[in-house]
């Protein structure tokens, strides 16, 4: 009999939980303050390296075009002599 209580008991606790109230207090708020401040840290340090390497690879290849003619003409010259 008593076998039988108990699970009635334990069926119905879990169909029909209680509420439990917790206490978050000033904790949370700062843990969500310091997870926004991350998140837009996050995503303008992105944002900045991703216009660095798009910078770096217009310099390369500006670099590399302007320079080009006096590469071949001194590769042209040590094959030449």
């Amino acid at each position: 009999m008593k076998i039988q209580t108990l699970i009635k008991i334990l069926i119905v606790s879990t169909l029909f939980p209680l509420a439990a109230h917790a206490y978050a207090g000033p904790g949370v708020a700062i843990g969500a303050i310091i997870v926004f401040f991350t998140v837009i840290f996050a995503f303008f340090a992105s944002t900045f390296i991703s216009v660095f390497k798009v910078i770096k690879k217009s310099i390369i290849f500006l670099k590399n075009k302007l320079f080009a003619s006096k590469k071949i003409s001194k590769k042209n010259l040590k094959v030449k002599s």
